[in-house]
């Protein structure tokens, strides 16, 4: 009934759940299980959460904010609440935002953040975070996060990579800034 990508079947988890009423197993589309590359990679849900109602939406909200509690380094719940504009996860963000020792987290964290709260301070976080990065595949990794800024200064860091001598580092970068 369902392929890998529960973003591609939105119409059919809408049909399957009629008026989403048990949002519950809702969620388990929205933040699919394992966390692991083979069901995350190239996932979105933001088709899902777009075709919800505002009741829909605000109980998805809670939802997700149960989960980022037992699931606090869960980062696509992070950037669920970021694309929902979760004014109500803003405080339990930013304290993972200040826990977080992994700097790739950070960019990722503060980027969520900034789509709900868009300010400097979290961009100076991430740029911060990014100039610690060598390893071609967290650069790569994390460029889609900094063209989420929409930022100048952002921009600005990635491009610094477009003449990269790592073919796929450079090639990442022009993406993300829309080269």
């Amino acid at each position: 009934m369902f392929t890998s990508r529960p973003d591609a079947n939105f119409s059919v988890v809408r049909n399957f759940f009629g008026q989403m009423r048990d949002l519950t197993k809702l969620i388990d589309y929205i933040i699919p299980y394992p966390d692991d590359r083979e069901h995350r990679d190239g996932f979105s849900n933001d088709q899902i959460i777009d075709g919800l109602n505002a009741n829909e939406k605000d109980q998805v909200e809670n939802l997700l904010l149960d989960k980022l509690q037992a699931r606090p380094n869960d980062l696509l719940i992070v950037e669920t609440l970021g694309y929902m504009k979760s004014k109500k996860s803003l405080d339990r963000l930013y304290d993972l935002l200040e826990e977080e020792k992994r700097e790739g987290s950070k960019i990722i964290i503060a980027s969520s953040i900034y789509k709900i709260e868009p300010n400097e301070k979290l961009v100076d976080i991430a740029l911060s975070a990014g100039q610690t990065l060598t390893n071609w595949w967290d650069l790569t990794s994390i460029f889609y996060y900094f063209a989420k800024f929409k930022n100048k200064r952002t921009d600005d860091f990635v491009r610094q990579y477009f003449d990269h001598k790592d073919y796929l580092v450079s090639y990442n970068a022009k993406r993300n800034v829309g080269q």
